[in-house]
């Protein structure tokens, strides 16, 4: 009987070696990443749903051009080289905003969390300014500087400051009180405080707001351009809204998802590279 039961017992541990010394299978490429299959799929279903509404209603190609059109006419302005010029020009102006925006909105969200006083004395007008409609300087900064770059840039930076200020201010002053009495306890200094503590604490904020910021400063130049330009994504739009070349729009459109999305990434690259102890 108990040889039976030996038996029986280095039968199941054999079994359980076996199982352990089995190689994991690794999940499939679509379970760990189901967004490559439906992602296009998700776009694939707009643009059916979009060439079944403009047949089936007989919408005017005027008011909503088939998705067939605007592809074409994409392809078309991409092979005639129309979008070059003012993709860069646009492209430049937002980047240029961005990094004064960036730059300053760090520096004054620094000063506010460094200095309680500062930030009493200057929150009543950060935020009566952040309240105000920006976009209605874009007439003003065109009569003062002309149809040049300087009017997009300065409306650029300006939608650029708030999202780092706000977002660094936030990053900054958030500290947990166990982590500041232990960089107490060790004697610390100041300096020493802020590099090790308070900035990589900051960082996801400030990066949240970095993305926020870019957009806002590709949005700003454009505007810039709607209101006063020669050149630009901008001005292209008044072309063919004046010239009633729907489809050109909708192509533009696909032009500024690009785009954003181009901006999604490397924001989300940097953030890998710069925040790597999150993963």
């Amino acid at each position: 009987m108990s040889d039976r039961a030996g038996q029986e017992g280095s039968a199941a541990r054999s079994a359980a070696d076996a199982l352990m010394d089995r190689p994991v299978e690794k999940a499939s490429l679509l379970r760990r990443r189901p967004e490559l299959l439906l992602s296009p799929a998700v776009l694939v279903l707009v643009l059916a749903v979009w060439h079944l509404v403009v047949k089936w209603f007989e919408v005017s190609r005027f008011v909503l051009p088939p998705p067939v059109d605007v592809i074409q006419a994409l392809v078309r302005n991409i092979q005639e080289g129309r979008y070059t010029d003012h993709l860069l020009y646009t492209v430049r102006n937002s980047l240029t905003g961005f990094a004064a925006g960036t730059i300053l909105g760090v520096l004054v969200g620094g000063l506010l969390a460094a200095s309680s006083i500062v930030e009493r004395v200057l929150h009543p007008y950060i935020v009566a300014f952040q309240t105000f409609p920006k976009i209605a300087l874009v007439p003003m900064l065109t009569i003062w500087f002309g149809f040049d770059a300087q009017p997009k840039i300065i409306i650029a930076g300006i939608l650029a400051f708030f999202p780092v200020m706000v977002n660094a201010y936030v990053g900054l002053t958030a500290l947990d009180v166990e982590s500041e009495e232990l960089m107490r306890s060790l004697r610390s200094s100041r300096l020493q405080t802020f590099v090790k503590l308070r900035l990589p604490t900051a960082m996801p904020y400030i990066f949240a707001g970095l993305e926020l910021a870019l957009v806002f400063a590709i949005l700003g130049a454009v505007t810039g351009e709607f209101l006063g330009s020669r050149q630009g994504l901008g001005f292209l739009i008044q072309q063919f809204s004046a010239q009633l070349r729907t489809e050109d729009i909708f192509a533009l459109l696909i032009i500024f998802a690009t785009l954003g999305m181009a901006v999604h990434m490397l924001i989300t690259w940097l953030r890998k590279k710069v925040i790597y102890w999150q993963g």
